[in-house]
């Protein structure tokens, strides 16, 4: 059975793909997610404002240099270069170690400084770039049309400064998320990754503080997310990567009869550690083989969503069967 499929351009040899998160941050590890059967990495994410810090502070003490500013600028900016060393030489080293394809993540809300580095994963070989947009819709001050300009300044900012393909992954946090989606996707970008995770909090009555919660997914997020990649499939015009919840290797194959190209998995690579891949894929193809598909095109979206139905009866039809018949 033939589970190679599409991704940011690339043909890769599974739809599994390791997402971006702790055991994405290391050669080795990266050397084993390959040899478990990963059709590709993304490393842990750079944020934007591990990069703005360093240009924060040394404008501050820039501000104070007095006359010595021309030296401080030069000791100011190898400062600043050495702060990405450690995540270009990952980048250079992965590339050296493993086949399949190498995707640098940056965790960004705005098209600011962070930018210029874009082309420095460039040059040390990445094959493409994750813009992971973490955009909280809490801000009062800010519109829906605002929040989704952002998106739009960062796509097109980024597709001037490198060639690489980039895949855009947001949240699933829009009054028009449908919309949102399409219009992104007519941008230029190469895959649209559905969903990140916004960290979740609880409070502590007794030391009346906020402690995060839910560092991994829960496998009831899956569902979610299958229903997205079941509208979104047919409507976008660019693949689109599935992850949220995944956690038993059928998830793999839901996600895909929905319409996703490719699946992210990160919470499984710590509760399952990284042989989920290698069990995720000796499913998909014993199913294949069971089913007679003999390529994932051949059901691929096989449950998606037609572009051109109306969704919302549809699901509202659903709703009413299951719940009518409840007291």
């Amino acid at each position: 059975m033939d589970i190679q499929t599409q991704y940011m351009g690339r043909t890769i040899k599974s739809p599994i793909i390791a997402g971006s998160c702790g055991k994405t941050n290391s050669v080795e590890n990266i050397k084993k997610l390959e040899q478990a059967g990963a059709g590709a990495v993304i490393l842990k994410s750079l944020f934007e404002e591990q990069i703005s810090k360093e240009a924060s502070n040394n404008a501050w003490a820039l501000h104070n240099a007095g006359e010595m500013v021309d030296a401080y600028t030069y000791i100011a900016e190898h400062t600043k270069n050495n702060q990405l060393e450690a995540y270009l030489n990952l980048i250079k080293e992965a590339k050296k170690a493993v086949s399949i394809p190498v995707i640098a993540s940056v965790n960004c809300v705005s098209s600011t400084e962070w930018m210029q580095f874009a082309t420095a994963m460039e040059k040390a070989g990445a094959d493409g770039l994750e813009l992971n947009m973490f955009i909280m819709p809490s801000n009062v001050n800010v519109s829906a049309e605002e929040v989704e300009q952002i998106y739009e300044n960062i796509i097109q900012t980024i597709r001037r400064a490198v060639q690489l393909p980039i895949s855009l992954k947001i949240s699933s946090y829009s009054a028009s998320l449908a919309k949102v989606c399409q219009r992104l996707s007519w941008m230029g970008i190469s895959t649209l990754s559905i969903f990140n995770r916004f960290m979740e909090h609880d409070i502590d009555i007794d030391e009346q503080v906020i402690r995060p919660v839910n560092i991994f997914s829960a496998p009831s997020e899956i569902y979610n997310t299958i229903r997205w990649t079941a509208i979104l499939s047919k409507l976008v015009n660019c693949p689109i990567t599935a992850g949220g919840g995944v956690h038993k290797e059928d998830d793999i194959i839901k996600l895909l009869l929905a319409g996703a190209n490719t699946v992210q998995v990160a919470s499984a690579l710590y509760t399952d550690d990284f042989s989920f891949i290698t069990k995720a894929n000796e499913k998909l193809q014993q199913w294949m083989e069971e089913k007679h598909y003999h390529h994932i095109n051949d059901f691929r979206g096989k449950l998606a969503i037609e572009k051109n139905s109306t969704v919302s009866p549809f699901y509202r039809v659903q709703y009413m069967k299951y719940y009518s018949g409840i007291e």
